[in-house]
Formats: C-alpha cells, sequence, structure tokens
C-alpha cells in the first residue's frame, strides 16, 4: 500500500508541479513583452501593418513608445517545423535585453543570425558556421554568430534573430510594412483604456494587451494539467478500492493482536485511535516519498513522458531545466488530496475491528 500511494502521489505531484514551473516560465517571458501589440487583421486573419499608423498611436495620450516590428514563421523542410524569424532593428530595445542571455554577439552583418540552442543541435550548428534558410526567392546563407542560453529554450528554442533587412529577406515581407506594434505605456493600469482607444482609431484592428496574454498562458497550462489529472483519477480510485478490499480483510494476526489489546483493558476508542494511526502513518510516509520523487522527476530529470502534454509546442521541443516555483501550500494540498481519501476509506474497516468482540478475536472469528 505504501509503494501504491508513493507512485500514485508521484503522478499527481509531477502535474502540479509541472504546472507550476511552466506557469513560472510563462510569466517570466511575458513580463518581457510590450504592454500592448497591435495587429492588422483583414478576413480575421492577420496582415501587414503600414508604417504611418505609428506616428498616429505615439501621439495618443498615455503611449510612451511605439516600435514597429518585423517577425513571422519561416518553414524548413528539412526539419519539418516552423522557425521564428525576429527582426532586430538597430535601434531596438534587444541590445540590452539580450545581454547574458546568449553565446557569442548579437548581429552585425548583413547575414549574421543569432538561434535557438535547440534549433543550433537539431541542425549540428556551432558558433561560426553557416546555413542555408529557405526564403522567397530561393535560399539565403546565413552566418551563426550566437546561440542562446538553454536557460531561455522555452521562448528561443525555435527562433532565429537577424538583423530586420535580412529578416524581411527570409520571410519575403516588403519594405515599410510590419509585422504589428509594440506600444509601451507610461502607465501599465491604462492598458484596456488605451487599447480600446486604438480599436477605435483603427477599424479592424487586434489589440493584445499582456496582462491579458499572461491570464490566457495560466488558463492554458491549468486546463492541460487539470486533464492530465482527470485522466489519473481511476488510477487513485483503483488504490482506495485496494485500499478497501485489504484493509476490511483483517488477518489472524491482526485479529489476535485486536483481542489480547482489548482483554488487557483496552477501550473500543483506543484500538481506532490506534488503527487510524496506523493508516496515516502509512500514507503519509507513502506520500511524502511521493512528492519527493515527483520533485527530482520534474527538476531534476525533466519531466519525460510528461512534459510533452503539458508544452504544446512544435515540433521542435526545447529542453528546458525547470526552476522549482513552489509555495508551502502545493505540497500540503496534495498530500491532502491523497492522505485523506485513504484514511476516509480506512474509517469503517478500523470501526468493525475496533468493536470485535475480544475472545472471538482471539479465536480467528471476525
Amino acid at each position: 500500500m505504501m509503494v501504491g500511494l508513493a507512485f500514485i502521489t508521484m503522478l499527481f505531484a509531477s502535474v502540479v508541479f509541472l504546472t507550476d514551473a511552466l506557469r513560472h516560465e510563462s510569466r517570466l517571458g511575458i513580463d518581457q513583452l510590450p504592454d500592448l501589440m497591435v495587429q492588422r487583421t483583414v478576413a480575421g486573419r492577420p496582415a501587414l501593418v503600414d508604417a504611418t499608423h505609428v506616428a498616429t498611436l505615439a501621439a495618443m495620450r498615455g503611449v510612451e513608445s511605439v516600435t514597429p516590428r518585423v517577425w513571422g514563421y519561416l518553414y524548413v523542410p528539412s526539419l519539418e517545423a516552423n522557425l521564428t524569424i525576429v527582426g532586430m532593428r538597430s535601434d531596438g530595445p534587444e541590445h540590452g535585453a539580450l545581454d547574458g542571455a546568449l553565446d557569442g554577439a548579437l548581429p552585425s552583418g548583413e547575414n549574421d543570425v543569432v538561434v535557438g540552442s535547440t534549433l543550433a543541435e537539431r541542425l549540428g550548428l556551432q558558433l561560426g558556421d553557416q546555413v542555408a534558410l529557405p526564403a522567397a526567392d530561393g535560399y539565403q546563407l546565413v552566418h551563426i554568430v550566437g546561440l542562446f542560453r538553454s536557460t531561455s529554450a522555452l521562448r528561443t528554442a525555435d527562433v532565429v534573430l537577424a538583423a530586420e533587412p535580412l529578416a524581411r529577406t527570409l520571410l519575403g515581407m516588403p519594405e515599410e510594412l510590419y509585422t504589428d506594434l509594440a506600444v509601451e505605456l507610461r502607465v501599465a493600469s491604462e492598458a484596456s483604456v488605451i487599447a480600446n482607444r486604438a480599436a477605435e482609431l483603427f477599424p479592424g484592428a487586434r489589440v493584445l494587451q499582456r496582462t491579458l496574454l499572461e491570464r490566457t498562458h495560466a488558463l492554458t497550462f491549468d486546463a492541460r494539467g487539470g486533464l492530465v489529472s482527470v485522466l489519473l483519477l481511476p488510477a487513485l480510485a483503483a488504490l482506495l478500492l485496494l485500499a478497501w478490499d485489504r484493509l476490511t480483510g483483517l488477518g489472524e494476526v491482526e485479529r489476535r493482536e485486536i483481542g489480547i489489546l482489548k482483554a488487557v483493558g483496552w477501550q473500543t476508542s483506543e484500538v481506532l485511535e490506534v488503527r487510524l494511526l496506523e493508516q496515516l502513518i502509512v500514507a503519509l510516509t507513502g506520500a511524502s516519498l511521493g512528492v519527493s520523487l515527483a520533485y527530482g522527476y520534474v527538476f531534476w530529470l525533466g519531466a519525460p513522458g510528461l512534459s510533452g502534454a503539458l508544452f504544446g509546442w512544435s515540433a521542435l521541443y526545447p529542453e528546458l531545466r525547470l526552476t522549482p516555483h513552489l509555495d508551502a501550500s502545493t505540497p500540503l494540498s496534495i498530500l491532502a488530496a491523497v492522505v485523506l481519501p485513504y484514511v476516509a476509506v480506512g474509517l469503517v474497516p478500523a470501526f468493525r475491528a475496533a468493536v470485535m468482540d475480544p475472545l472471538d478475536a482471539q479465536r480467528g472469528r471476525s
């Protein structure tokens, strides 16, 4: 029973730990996004934004800066996956934000790029290598001058960072058109008001708020973690059924022990307390062992086999070194979710054992 409890607790705790860690990693990435992202839509699909909208947005009250961005997806047949091409402006904020996040240097030449560590490993690339990427008019030879470190793999696994002209060449994007506009606000709490005002100025525009993206990511991870947890409920039910069968079938040694205890003066309440204490010790020991195994499985081994169910990633799965992000209530709630049902299942068998007649118990009668 202790081994079974440890296994079931490990499964549930692994889902909770992984969900919390991914939510934390997602929050770190979203914190680096602008307050608002303005996109243009045509027929319900994202379309390119004209540079003339920059001045209109920048003139709005409460807007600190507006940065037009060039980025998009590039399909690579050899990988059977999409790469995220990100154009870097010479005056953009990437220069300071990326300090310490990569090995090598930022793109300085017209064909220089920085790639994610997962992409580099998949293609067998190292610093200084050259590789041909598909472009709108054929293939474009690029030079690897930097590699994103694995600590940022969740955000950079499939990213190719290039100067804006090279990014336009790879994506086939014409001049004076941009993917979206990044808007920084003077007061972040005014995001919803300014978003509504921007939507009125640009009919058909889609304005994304950073706070809403954070909430969407959290709800997505919660939904996926909840779905996996629901799939594990039959295993917990089977364990509780096994516990009921085990606890209701007292062995001869156990019945004789209860008979001797009651014969020497033990009360029914005292026998019941001891039986429940035995179940509590078994449950706490097994569940604590399961929580410890889950911690090692998620944060030391990277949750192999389970991470794919929660990532929702593309073909380029990042190799993550998840950072523990737990509060004291998380392991306690996991212990309560497993220990309390196990002890509750044993209440009736413990009471039946406690009220046994001493003579019948010593004679082996139930």
